[in-house]
């Protein structure tokens, strides 16, 4: 079971999965933003999919607490511009900049999903052509 906590005095939320923190969401908070800043998985447990957990806590937090968002983090990015309630969050005059990443990291994930081909796939395409000679 996973608990998700804030951690004040670190500036962080916690994901605890079994009573050890598992993975960390930091942040800063500074004249009414929260800026989220960076995703650190235990390598123990990575591939949970405890950012997105953490991430949408500190959003949640950050509505409540009625802070500007400023999502420095990639996958904070990416449940921004997924979810056009946190959207709001984020103030209009820095959402464009912010697209903007997230659009490219978009553009470099595609890319790199174009570029892995399963290995069936590699065997299927040369026997298919060793048949059609």
């Amino acid at each position: 079971m996973q608990v998700i906590r804030d951690n004040y005095g670190a500036s962080r939320f916690d994901a605890y999965v079994d009573g050890e923190v598992a993975a960390s969401l930091k942040y800063k908070i500074q004249d009414g933003e929260m800026w989220l800043l960076d995703i650190e998985e235990d390598r123990w447990h990575r591939g949970l999919g405890l950012g997105e957990p953490l991430v949408r806590r500190a959003l949640a937090e950050a509505h409540r607490r009625r802070l500007r968002v400023l999502p420095f983090c990639s996958e904070a990015r990416q449940q921004v511009f997924n979810h056009p309630v946190f959207l709001q969050l984020v103030p209009q005059e820095q959402r464009s900049r912010f697209h903007k990443s997230w659009a490219l990291e978009g553009k470099s994930r595609a890319a790199r999903r174009r570029r892995r081909v399963p290995a069936g796939a590699v065997r299927a395409s040369a026997d298919s052509k060793a048949g059609a000679r």
